[in-house]
């Protein structure tokens, strides 16, 4: 498994390594216009270390339609066809979204739970052999302050809140994976109105079907390395998921932070009234998946003359390209170009690449040394027509592959 898509734990580990996590998580937030990035880089290693620590209880999950907010929300599917070419994953999710849940007369509904006074409801879900989205609406008893938020900084009308204290448990799963920690990450979407916002939320499946077993865990007191032994379960062709989310989250900008002493704002810790908005649950649900392996497609190539990189697997989903090589120790970065020669860059994870917008008929993969790349090809302009000439000069192999 390449370990450049594991969350890693406060446990020591290679200095080669560390460095390049740091590094990755720099490039991804470094255009930031706030200081997000320390808080939620502590947060989700807090999240993993305790539940590596502690283990999970897992609760049953709870579905229940809430009549009255059903008319308040866009009727099932409207989510993912207003917003779904907005998302940084953007795409045609509408084509492919089916109803989270069905009635007893098998009619489309979805999953509504309030919780003093806030309501999360889930309205539809799409996943393939690499991700899962499923399309959320939020309703808060208190308007949200949209005005102190921060929009996506290539889309003022997204926003973002994080969904990080919660938890899936998947069906397929068993005891050897319970230090693991199944978390959501980001909702991304944008207002209806001051009380509602509506959104999608991406799960990786690697994060999931690829794992370190309890055993290993116990025995190496918590510390991975590349050689550490990873175990894997196979995806179902259905399975079923209980979901708890214990809060939701966003950052703000307050003016009264400007007010408090250097050390008192270095004091501050994740949700706290100076950087944060929040609203409370539990809100919990459960609910099946069905896998479409209809529309996921993949292509091998070989790579020669870079060393220890022999090849490279595209695999392609209606939304994405995920990029597939053998690197534990993130030598290279992989970059592709579409058809037209323009840049297919990554959002959150560099090995996983969007498609709208994009002729993926055919795409030039290079391979770059990562430091040449984080150094000096990323600061160059490959948003521009002149990414096919830059990377046929600063790049280690490039090769193309037709879908």
């Amino acid at each position: 498994m390449d370990k450049k898509k594991l969350i890693i734990s406060d446990a020591e580990i290679p200095t080669i390594v560390q460095e390049k996590v740091d590094l990755a998580f720099t490039q991804i937030y470094e255009e930031e216009e706030r200081t997000m990035k320390k808080r939620s880089f502590r947060i989700v290693k807090k999240i993993v270390a305790t539940a590596a620590a502690l283990g999970v209880v897992i609760l049953s999950g709870v579905c229940i339609t809430n009549p009255s907010f059903a008319e308040e929300v866009p009727v099932v599917g409207n989510v993912f066809s207003s917003i779904g070419h907005k998302l940084g994953f953007g795409g045609d999710y509408e084509k492919y979204a089916k109803p989270i849940a069905s009635d007893s007369l098998n009619d489309a509904v979805a999953l509504s739970q309030t919780v003093d006074g806030n309501t999360v409801t889930l309205q539809d879900i799409y996943c393939d052999e690499k991700a899962m989205y499923i399309s959320m609406i939020i309703e808060s008893k208190e308007a949200f302050p949209i005005n102190q938020m921060y929009p996506d900084l290539d889309n003022k009308d997204m926003y973002m809140f994080y969904l990080f204290d919660s938890k899936l448990k998947y069906s397929f799963e068993t005891e050897d994976s319970s230090y693991n920690n199944n978390s959501l990450d980001y909702l991304s979407g944008e207002f209806i109105d001051d009380n509602t916002f509506q959104g999608v939320v991406k799960v990786d499946l690697d994060y999931v079907l690829n794992y370190y077993s309890k055993d290993v865990l116990d025995s190496s007191d918590y510390y991975t390395d590349a050689n550490t032994p990873v175990s894997h379960y196979e995806l179902p062709d259905s399975f079923t998921v209980d979901f708890e989310l214990n809060d939701i989250v966003t950052d703000i900008n307050n003016p009264e932070f400007s007010k408090l002493s250097t050390e008192e704002q270095d004091s501050l810790g994740f949700r706290n009234e100076y950087e944060n908005w929040w609203i409370d649950g539990p809100w919990k649900f459960s609910f099946e998946v069905k896998v479409d392996r209809e529309n996921t497609t993949s292509r091998t190539i070989a790579v020669e003359g870079v060393s220890g990189l022999s090849e490279i697997t595209v695999c392609k989903t209606p939304f994405e390209l995920e990029l597939e090589y053998d690197d534990p120790n993130a030598d290279y970065i992989v970059v592709a170009l579409d058809k037209d020669g323009k840049h297919m860059s990554a959002v959150n994870n560099l090995d996983m690449v969007p498609v709208d917008g994009h002729d993926i008929s055919e795409i030039t993969l290079y391979v770059c040394d990562y430091y040449d790349y984080m150094d000096e090809i990323k600061g160059l302009q490959l948003e521009g027509d002149g990414a096919k000439d830059i990377l046929d000069e600063k790049a280690l192999w490039s090769g193309k592959i037709e879908f």
